[in-house]
């Protein structure tokens, strides 16, 4: 049981933890030194590895996995089961019912799907998914933070192309999946509603 809601931990939660335990268990140093390496503390870094309690930060996860082996399919493999254990946690996911990019006909199928993108992606704090966005440049942010949070609460859409794919970007939607994403743009903002 968790500590602070009494409830079991999720499934996704569980095998993000035994695979983190398996990579230390098999390949790591003992927790003193696999804290020297990574910077973080011990406590931390047994949360960050323990079946229960809330799903670790994704740059805490990524630093464990880091400071044990030198393997980016290991650092792959933790991420994927990590967005899988925050999509869990946060419960949003199966309530979405978005459609796929090539099946988005409207703005609101449109908000659904980037919704979705978002909750697959783990639901990353906005600053990390701003700072994955790029910026425009020189310092100036192509996805302000507003932006992102009427974005991620469904409420409007990007104000244009070139920020709906760096909101795409900052949920790690590979620059060769965005085809359809682009289309499904192009089709939504095509289909107004009467007015």
């Amino acid at each position: 049981m968790t500590v602070r809601t009494g409830t079991q931990p999720g499934q996704e939660r569980t095998l993000l933890a035994q695979f983190l335990t398996a990579v230390h268990w098999i390949h790591g140093p003992n927790w003193a030194e696999l804290s020297r390496r990574t910077g973080l503390s011990v406590s931390t870094l047994q949360r960050t590895a323990r079946r229960s309690g809330p799903v670790p930060r994704e740059e805490n996860v990524i630093a464990y996995i880091q400071g044990i082996i030198d393997d980016p399919q290991a650092v792959s493999d933790a991420v994927r089961l990590w967005r899988r254990a925050r999509a869990e946690e946060r419960g949003r996911l199966r309530t979405l019912r978005a459609p796929a990019p090539a099946y988005v006909r409207n703005e609101a199928d449109l908000l659904a799907a980037l919704a979705t993108a978002y909750e697959k992606a783990g639901a990353p704090p906005l600053r990390t998914l701003q700072a994955r966005g790029g910026n425009a440049g020189g310092t100036v942010s192509v996805l302000p933070l507003a932006n992102a949070s009427r974005i991620t609460n469904r409420i409007c859409l990007p104000t244009d192309q070139r920020q709906y794919e760096a909101f795409l970007t900052g949920c790690n939607v590979p620059e060769h999946a965005l085809g359809p994403w682009r289309e499904a743009w192009h089709r939504a903002r095509r289909v107004r509603p009467p007015t």
